[in-house]
């Protein structure tokens, strides 16, 4: 993971914040039991990070795919 500090798209940078921010701070929320702060601002921020990277995967994917379909 620490190369996602120079990770050049989007999705992988998102990725990293979820992975070292999002994920600690529902750590951290649930270990000092806060389920307040681990809910709002760790597991809700890692649902909504994963929602946007499944959508770049999306795109990601169909952009491939007309490409493939451009050189037939």
């Amino acid at each position: 993971l620490l190369t996602f500090h120079h990770a050049p798209r989007p999705i992988e940078q998102k990725l990293f914040v979820m992975h070292l921010k999002h994920r600690m701070r529902t750590f951290q929320g649930t270990f000092h039991a806060n389920p307040d702060y681990a809910l709002w601002y760790g597991w809700s921020e890692m649902l909504r990070d994963l929602a946007e990277i499944k959508e770049m995967a999306q795109e990601l994917r169909e952009k491939h795919a007309r490409q493939v379909a451009a050189k037939e």
